[in-house]
């Protein structure tokens, strides 16, 4: 494609969902940018308001709070309807889904007394008009998403397991960090969630559009900051290190950040630099997995770390440089989704 001078990116996590409009044609510091509360927290929000029967439509959204309020929901005696796809957010399996007490229908239900509710993660047009008030136009190049996305997994085996399984898969067939930048024709079937922005963002711009998982995006954003060095994004949910060197991937980590502490963070990053631990620990542990593909452990005790959980390694025993790619911490996941972008397309 042509040079991307004009790129939407957003980076929606489990806390916030960062924006950022990036234009080559500026300082990157003085480029457009909002941090908004993420999508999901909002329409936990409205279902905690909700006092009566509840059918919810639209797109598997990121999952956060929303599975919880449901569930009390339900104990107060409402009914909570689901459409297929919808039914997403709550669990990547929808038999587990039906166990909570949710009923899964396809298409409108006739004569339904509740309220209704349509799931969707990004609405390009209200930013459009938004922006429109400041005098600046959507004439983008490109959007470009992360979400986080563990796919659907094969009966049988859990999400942790298949989301790590589909990292080690892509990793190693091609273990550059762009490699985890899907263009909408490249998104596996599997990331439902993925699949759902791409599909929006083109129905509602017509531009062309790439997402990547959220973690990934901070680590590419990292690297503004370095070419090499052990990156660690410690995330509201996820807590993923990763080990690049000279534009190559070397290994990941990743674990669930409420099971971390300092100690046992450092203690996991020692060893994952040290090729000591297998990834088989890390799940049963609760995390996802970790997969080592440098022939040689990882001497350097500098670590860059990013996200918004990153001061769980402020008193670490490693030399922690803490990111902020063009001066906003906030901003490491759109920065990463335009650094995927350039280097996907061969851009320097």
């Amino acid at each position: 494609m042509k040079f991307p001078h004009k790129i939407l990116a957003l980076d929606i996590g489990a806390g916030t969902q960062d924006i950022l409009l990036y234009n080559s044609e500026l300082p990157p510091e003085n480029c457009i940018s909002l941090i908004l509360p993420t999508p999901s927290r909002i329409f936990a929000e409205a279902i905690e308001r909700c006092n009566q029967d509840l059918f919810i439509e639209g797109d598997p959204i990121g999952g956060g709070a929303i599975p919880s309020c449901l569930k009390r929901h339900l104990g107060k005696g409402y009914r909570v309807i689901m459409s297929e796809e919808a039914a997403y957010t709550v669990r990547n399996n929808l038999k587990e889904v039906k166990q909570y007490g949710i009923e899964i229908r396809s298409g409108k239900i006739d004569g339904f007394k509740g309220t209704i509710m349509k799931f969707h993660e990004i609405d390009l047009i209200l930013l459009k008009d938004f922006f429109a008030h400041f005098g600046e136009e959507f004439n983008l190049d490109l959007v470009a998403i992360a979400v986080q996305d563990h796919g659907t997994p094969p009966e049988g085996i859990s999400n942790r397991e298949f989301r790590f399984k589909m990292i080690e898969q892509r990793l190693k067939k091609d273990h550059r960090p762009e490699s985890f930048v899907y263009a909408q024709n490249e998104i596996p079937a599997c990331f439902r969630r993925m699949q759902a922005v791409a599909r929006t963002a083109m129905t509602q711009l017509g531009c062309e559009v790439l997402v990547m998982d959220t973690s990934f995006a901070a680590i590419l954003g990292c690297l503004e900051e370095a070419s090499s060095s052990l990156f660690v994004n410690v995330g509201n949910n996820h807590t993923l290190a990763a080990m690049i060197s000279q534009g190559r991937i070397e290994g990941v980590m990743e674990h669930h950040t409420r099971s971390l502490n300092l100690e046992k963070l450092d203690n996991l990053l020692i060893r994952f630099m040290g090729k000591e631990i297998a990834s088989r620990e890390i799940l049963e542990d609760g995390g996802h997995g970790a997969v080592i593909l440098r022939s040689s452990p990882w001497e350097s005790k500098e670590i860059i770390v990013t996200g918004p959980n990153r001061k769980m390694l402020k008193n670490s025993q490693f030399n922690v440089r803490f990111a902020a790619p063009h001066g906003t911490m906030m901003l490491t996941g759109p920065f990463g989704l335009v650094k995927g972008a350039h280097m996907k397309y061969g851009i320097s």
